[in-house]
């Protein structure tokens, strides 16, 4: 079974857009728009009669003693926990796609309400109901989706897992409040095939410029096809692209690649990476609404 995203792509940083939480220069974090992301799956295998989906951070602080505290950062070598961010199950057989900002859109203050969610599919709680259990201002249960907003002062980019179940029953056994650690033992024995996805994410100023190509700077290449290409944020931005001799190709614009003889345009589609030669390319269009780009020259 193959797991992907168009809103990010595997092993790449994830937009704000999809996050709780965003970089602020007075306050170090303000809320996001905490959307869901876009995810789609196929090669699903025979028998399977529902999906499940858990998303977790593995790398959670597992002390809060530096955790957003001003002269103080959490070192990359602290042990690292579990945090929940989306427990969703009862995905009926039949699905193939869950669409961006369908089961969030916006921070929901005191948790958005569950279990039940649209289409007779359920949303466990997820982390954030303990992490805010002693703030009066956002304490509440959190059901399904909120999205990354890990410490500003860590020194470590942490990582999102997005597992989806393929499972042999149709409707778990499970009922009222339940969350990742109740669905992880209700599918036991269940499980017919799983696939993850693997999306990265900081408030670190200090790490978010690292990331370079992926903080929304400009990268530029040149090459003979085009004067040069600037493309804003790598791995956001869905491209169609029109080839020599005909052909297309579509894709995320992940990575600019340099194999000595001629530079790639890396594209990440749901069978994989596609390298496309900058040469071949005779024109440019983007797919996602609000996709920048600095300058594109055709020849």
């Amino acid at each position: 079974m193959k797991l992907w995203s168009e809103s990010f792509s595997d092993g790449s940083p994830i937009s704000s857009e999809f996050a709780f939480g965003k970089i602020d220069a007075t306050t170090h974090v303000a809320q996001s728009a905490n959307r869901n992301p876009q995810l789609a799956w196929r090669d699903v295998p025979s028998g399977t009669r529902s999906f499940a989906l858990i998303v977790h951070d593995p790398d959670a602080p597992s002390r809060g003693d530096d955790v957003n505290q001003v002269g103080r950062e959490i070192a990359t070598d602290l042990p690292r926990v579990s945090f929940i961010h989306w427990v969703l199950i009862d995905i009926p057989a039949t699905v193939r796609e869950i669409e961006a900002g369908s089961h969030a859109d916006g921070v929901a203050v005191h948790g958005k309400p569950g279990p039940a969610a649209a289409q007779g599919w359920r949303h466990g709680i997820n982390d954030f109901t303990g992490w805010f259990g002693q703030d009066p201002a956002m304490a509440g249960q959190y059901f399904g989706y909120d999205g990354p907003c890990p410490p500003w002062n860590d020194a470590l980019v942490h990582r999102y897992v997005f597992t989806l179940y393929a499972l042999d029953i149709e409707r778990l056994a499970l009922e009222g409040t339940f969350g990742a650690a109740e669905v992880q033992k209700a599918i036991t024995g269940h499980v017919l095939a799983e696939a993850r996805l693997t999306g990265t994410y900081t408030l670190n100023p200090a790490l978010r410029a690292l990331e370079g190509r992926s903080n929304g700077e400009f990268h530029q290449v040149s090459c003979d096809a085009l004067d040069y290409l600037e493309i804003a944020c790598m791995g956001r931005y869905k491209l169609h692209l029109e080839l020599l001799g005909g052909e297309a190709a579509v894709g995320l614009a992940q990575d600019i690649r340099d194999h000595g003889h001629a530079e790639y345009l890396v594209l990440g589609t749901h069978e994989g990476e596609v390298e496309v030669r900058l040469d071949h390319i005779r024109a440019l269009t983007p797919l996602t609404p609000g996709a920048r780009f600095g300058h594109v020259a055709l020849r």
